[in-house]
């Protein structure tokens, strides 16, 4: 019994022998910046010693060294290729096995541990990722992102591995994918709640695609949570927080979303607030917010169409009264309503801001049906067929 342990203790101490005579070669070839060489080297170490910790992690060092020989010779020469194009991957890869095998295993002098490599390794995985990206690389952009940003978690540095799931979110929307896009989004919003309202919003469209308007909610609530102290970056939630209270019918908090929207000054969210207050028939209001606008942008189509808007549902409102006039069989009432200047103006203002809508883009569906049925209540026959076309065409795409 006694000799057999001796064996396995003489087998341990020159296998232990080995792999350290074998990792200084490599550790000193590293030292000198001979990588070629020291691949050498590691690729002996690993054979004999495929599950010795100290050896995966000189492994993931020298892959580091590989991954920055490269970066050095291309900028050398831009026509070079990479020599060890995994590199990168089997450096991150390493650095895991190694602490898979030993959690407190140590580094060589002036050498990468587990933990430590892999923080190094967060932005080269982020540049490639976005090179991935810009190429139209969709996998490998996911995947690198993915690296970096488990890298950035590990280092702490919450910001970039929000940022990490952020640029992920985006590549799904490339590629259509909304439930992975709002996997990633939550994850972003999770890890640095004011990460971008851009976040939140996207999140919101997500979920007003499902008809889901409890998440919108909640959604909303976080967003204004999370940027309640940055009035600036809650500005760009203003159109998205204003479609979410016009869904649900709070009215009240609408307006208020509105009115703080108007002092923005924005013209980019004019004739979203137009049409809200509109819809809220504050029809003088709406002229006004519209008006102001015009002035800084008088062939703005969204304002002009705003302002036909407006009128069109100011006189469909004028023509509900007088239904319900005659509903109650009181026909003079009727009469007086029909004929009265205040439909009469609001049916010619209809149609002259929509028809100046058209002008400006005459493929607007909406404005199009407008402007036809306003010719129609005003007898200015025939329709142009042109109008007429534009309209088929558009349904039939619909």
């Amino acid at each position: 019994m006694k000799k057999w342990m001796l064996v396995l203790v003489a087998l341990f101490v020159s296998v232990s022998a080995f792999s350290q005579t074998c990792l200084d070669d490599v550790w000193q070839c590293l030292r000198s910046n001979q990588v070629p060489k020291a691949k050498k080297f590691m690729d002996a170490c690993m054979a004999e010693n495929p599950d010795n910790a100290s050896v995966w992690l000189m492994q993931a060092n020298v892959n580091v060294y590989q991954y920055r020989y490269d970066l050095e010779r291309m900028a050398k020469d831009p026509s070079l290729t990479p020599r060890y194009p995994n590199a990168i991957e089997d450096a991150y890869n390493g650095f895991l096995k190694a602490m898979s095998l030993d959690k407190n295993v140590t580094p060589k002098t002036g050498m990468f541990g587990p933990k430590e490599g892999q923080q190094v390794l967060a932005d080269p995985f982020k540049e490639m990722a976005k090179k991935a990206q810009s190429n139209g690389k969709t996998d490998d952009a996911l995947k690198y992102y993915g690296y970096a940003a488990k890298c950035y978690e590990l280092s702490a540095e919450k910001i970039n591995a929000a940022g990490m799931y952020f640029d992920m979110a985006v590549v799904y929307i490339t590629m259509n994918d909304k439930a992975n896009c709002t996997k990633m989004l939550e994850k972003s919003i999770a890890a640095v709640p004011d990460i971008s309202p851009l976040a939140y919003i996207q999140l919101y469209e997500n979920y007003e695609d499902l008809k889901d308007t409890v998440k919108c909610g909640e959604i909303i609530t976080k967003a204004q949570k999370a940027f309640a102290s940055n009035e600036k970056q809650l500005v760009e939630l203003y159109p998205t927080m204003m479609r979410y209270y016009s869904t649900i019918g709070d009215n009240e908090n609408l307006l208020a979303i509105v009115d703080k929207a108007i002092a923005t000054g924005d013209i980019n969210m004019m004739a979203d607030c137009a049409t809200y207050l509109t819809n809220a028939k504050a029809y003088a209001k709406a002229e006004q917010v519209l008006t102001d606008a015009l002035t800084k942008e008088p062939n703005n189509f969204k304002l002009l169409k705003g302002m036909g808007y407006r009128y069109a549902m100011e006189y469909y409102d004028i023509m509900d009264r007088r239904q319900k006039a005659m509903n109650s069989r009181q026909y003079e009432e009727a009469t007086r309503i029909f004929q009265s200047e205040e439909r009469k103006t609001a049916m010619q203002n209809a149609h002259d801001w929509c028809d100046k809508a058209y002008k400006v883009d005459s493929d607007n569906l909406e404005n199009n049906l407008i402007l036809r049925e306003m010719k129609v209540q005003l007898q200015l026959l025939p329709i142009p067929q042109e109008l007429n076309d534009k309209i088929n065409a558009r349904m039939q795409q619909k």
